[in-house]
């Protein structure tokens, strides 16, 4: 059961070998994590100690001998005061790479009895009736009968156990969103060696969760090296430290947090980025260097969520704070939706003619991957001379914060890697604040569809497995044989077309700015018009930097430009014949690249461009995306990853 709030995390880890080596000091550092974790400081009991003792010993030598050294154990693993302790969290990295975990319930029973209603502590109301001679199908399933002195009742078959368990460690981490990390379970009990009660490891009250007992060694040890490889399991150990959930995004309005009434919640890196910043803010003044923070985090991670949280918070404090950002539509889109400290927002042009050294506050830097090496001299020409476009924001603000993601640079002015920010900060003689952001807010909090995406479009596509009968996959990914079809099925679950989008790879001339002439053409029966331009006077369609959130977007395809910062429910991505499948690789096709990565000389850097241009837009749906290629080699790929045709 959940221990109560009182309890702080209780994290006593170590790898395998070393709870081997030093069995006994381990122990008692075991001892000294629980008191400190305890509300009331009380130590542990006795038999507590006896079972770190004995049987995480157990365990802990069964791994070693199987050469499952690096394998970190979590003994008594409780990340808050609202979750289970568990006897032992194993984390390493599984055979095949991925990251693994183990939840693995202890005992150390020598004896143990079927349920029985002629003992009825421990059942349930109608089980314990007089006179009911028989178990509920529940109470049959789920308990088992403890026999022991002082403590003669019915229990949780420990297969019921490491089942709550591990939907505790799901609901607590977010790393376990991803299909792509391991998380199995387990229960041990190697004190029972009789035939009489073999009989328990042949219940499965829990599907996939089997109960190993003393006269099972070989099938404990083929669990144990099916998951886990003997590889270091320092990434998943530590990833387990960090990813740690808070509660989860409640909404989807985010201009409103500049105003304080957001009805997101902030989770793990998130809170404690909005955190960082504000302790900076108030800070100010206080001697010392100056801290500039730089924020990476892949699409839908939380970095502009954080980047208006972070300036909302600011000025309710009545400090002086501006919003910048290297993207025109969500900057404005932002702005129009912050009603009464829109002057906040700034453009970057606006800092360095009119912003003094320190003279704000803060500056919050969205999207910083795609600001020009300098700040611009009008709509579009970029000066020639004078301080690089970071350099304004640093010198500008006592704390500067920079929100970047280096796979979401599209286009040669774009030069601002997470590596080249870093060194340019680092020549200004300041101090840099790193914080990575993990969580993924965007696509339902789906982890699994994050990682195939941005696997798919790094050239290393993994399998698209959806569907688990006890825990199916919230989002929805499918690809159309034709540009109809995908339009055809976004109108089916968004019949107004309010929150349902189209975007396409910039394959098309786009020939007017009125958002009605039918440019994008990827099929010879069906063609759809651009987004409109931001000056153009057509009854019901919205300007270029409104086309993701305003009514009347989903008649017209949007592009990088207009859908990057961005979101919507449901999304179709367009893939032109600018970027193809090929034996085994992305290839570029530069006659079809009609935006200004057709600038780009290199074939390596296009191709790049191209990736990154095609994972953002594929990032951009919160509940499902609709892929559709021109290039049947590339839908015969989709369809080879297992996705979804419609």
């Amino acid at each position: 059961m959940a221990v109560g709030s009182g309890w702080k995390p209780l994290e006593a880890f170590w790898p395998v070998q070393r709870l081997v080596r030093d069995r006994h000091q381990m122990v008692r550092k075991i001892s000294d994590c629980y008191t400190a974790a305890h509300p009331n400081d009380k130590k542990p009991k006795s038999w507590e100690v006896k079972a770190w003792r004995e049987s995480v010993y157990e365990l802990a030598t069964t791994l070693d001998n199987l050469g499952l050294s690096q394998v970190w154990m979590f003994i008594e693993y409780l990340a808050d005061g609202e979750m289970n302790h568990i006897d032992v969290v194993l984390a390493g990295q599984h055979p095949s790479g991925r990251l693994s975990y183990a939840v693995i319930e202890l005992k150390q029973w020598g004896s143990i009895e079927r349920p029985t209603a002629s003992k009825p502590t421990g059942l349930c109301a109608s089980c314990k009736r007089p006179g009911n001679g028989m178990l509920c199908q529940v109470c049959a399933r789920d308990l088992v009968y403890a026999p022991f002195p002082g403590y003669e009742k019915h229990v949780k078959h420990p297969a019921v156990q490491v089942s709550t368990n591990m939907d505790d460690l799901r609901r607590h981490h977010s790393m376990f969103d991803d299909r792509y990390v391991n998380l199995v379970g387990a229960a041990y009990l190697h004190n029972l060696k009789h035939p009489d009660y073999q009989w328990i490891s042949q219940v499965s009250p829990r599907p996939g969760i089997p109960t190993f007992t003393a006269r099972q060694p070989l099938d404990l040890e083929k669990f144990l090296v099916t998951n886990f490889s003997p590889a270091s399991g320092a990434e998943a150990a530590q990833e387990l430290l960090g990813r740690r959930r808070t509660n989860a995004p409640l909404a989807d309005e985010i201009g409103a947090i500049v105003n304080g009434h957001t009805r997101f919640s902030l989770v793990e890196h998130q809170l404690r980025a909005v955190r960082a910043i504000e302790d900076a803010t108030e800070a100010v003044g206080a001697p010392g260097v100056k801290k500039v923070f730089v924020i990476e985090g892949h699409a839908g991670s939380g970095k502009s969520l954080v980047a208006l949280t972070a300036l909302g918070e600011a000025l309710d404090a009545k400090y002086s704070a501006a919003f910048v950002s290297g993207g025109i539509a969500s900057r404005d889109t932002f702005k129009r939706a912050a009603k009464g400290r829109q002057k906040a927002f700034m453009t970057l042009k606006q800092v360095a003619d009119k912003v003094g050294p320190d003279e704000l506050d803060l500056i919050v830097c969205d999207e910083a991957h795609r600001l020009s090496l300098r700040p611009k001299t009008g709509s579009f020409g970029m000066r020639a001379t004078g301080p690089s476009s970071v350099e304004v924001l640093v010198t500008g603000a006592r704390v500067p914060v920079f929100f970047i993601d280096g796979d979401q640079r599209l286009f040669p002015e774009e030069v601002w890697s997470p590596e080249r920010l870093k060194t340019e900060i680092q020549s200004l003689g300041v101090e840099i604040v790193p914080i990575t952001l993990d969580r993924v807010l965007r696509t339902v909090g789906s982890s699994t569809y994050d990682t195939w995406a941005r696997r798919l479009m790094a050239g290393d596509p993994i399998a698209w497995h959806p569907d688990d009968a006890d825990d199916p996959e919230p989002f929805e990914l499918c690809y159309a044989e034709s540009a109809a079809e995908m339009e055809s099925f976004l109108l089916s679950k968004d019949p107004a077309g309010t929150s349902a989008r189209m975007s396409a790879g910039m394959c098309w001339d786009w020939t007017d700015d009125s958002g009605t002439h039918p440019d994008v053409s990827p099929d010879p029966d069906w063609a759809r018009p651009w987004n409109a331009g931001d000056t153009h006077s057509t009854p019901g369609v919205p300007r270029r930097k409104f086309w993701a959130t305003d009514p009347g977007g989903f008649g017209q395809i949007g592009c990088v430009h207009t859908a990057q910062g961005l979101e919507y429910e449901w999304g179709g991505v367009i893939m032109g014949p600018d970027l193809t499948w090929e034996d085994g690789a992305w290839v570029p096709h530069r006659r079809y690249v009609k935006s200004k990565a057709s600038q780009i000389k290199d074939d390596a850097e296009l191709t790049r461009a191209l990736r990154n241009a095609y994972g953002v837009l594929m990032s951009r749906s919160i509940r499902g995306t609709v892929l559709y290629s021109v290039d049947p080699v590339t839908r015969k790929l989709f369809a080879d990853l297992g996705v979804r045709r419609l």
